[in-house]
C-alpha cells in the first residue's frame, strides 16, 4: 500500500484531495513538529467469515488429482535461479 507523508498544514489545506487519495487505497500519516500524529487509512471492510467458510468447504481437495509439478510448473522449469529455493523446505514440495 502506498503511503503519503504530510504536515497538519498541508492536510488541513489539502483535505479533500487526500482524502481522494484514501479512496484510491493510500494511506497518509499526518506530521506535526517533525512528529507521526494521525493515519488517515480507508476503512476496512468486515471479513464475512461464514461465506469465507462455505467457499473453502466447496474448494476443499480441488487440487487431489493433480501432481506438484502440475500445480506449480515455474519452480520445475527453474525459470529463475532462486525461485522454489526459498520453500524447499514446505512438506508439499519434498518428493515421497
Amino acid at each position: 500500500m502506498n503511503t503519503i507523508r504530510v504536515s497538519a498544514t498541508k492536510a488541513r489545506n489539502n483535505f479533500f484531495e487526500l482524502l481522494n487519495q484514501v479512496v484510491m487505497g493510500r494511506e497518509v500519516i499526518i506530521k506535526k513538529d517533525s512528529e507521526e500524529v494521525a493515519l488517515l487509512a480507508p476503512k476496512r471492510t468486515k471479513t464475512n467469515w461464514e461465506a469465507f467458510r462455505k467457499a473453502a468447504k466447496k474448494t476443499h481437495g480441488i487440487f487431489k488429482h493433480y501432481s506438484v509439478e502440475e500445480i506449480v510448473p515455474v519452480s520445475q522449469k527453474k525459470l529463475w535461479k532462486g525461485f522454489g529455493e526459498w520453500d524447499k523446505d514446505i512438506n508439499i514440495y519434498k518428493k515421497k
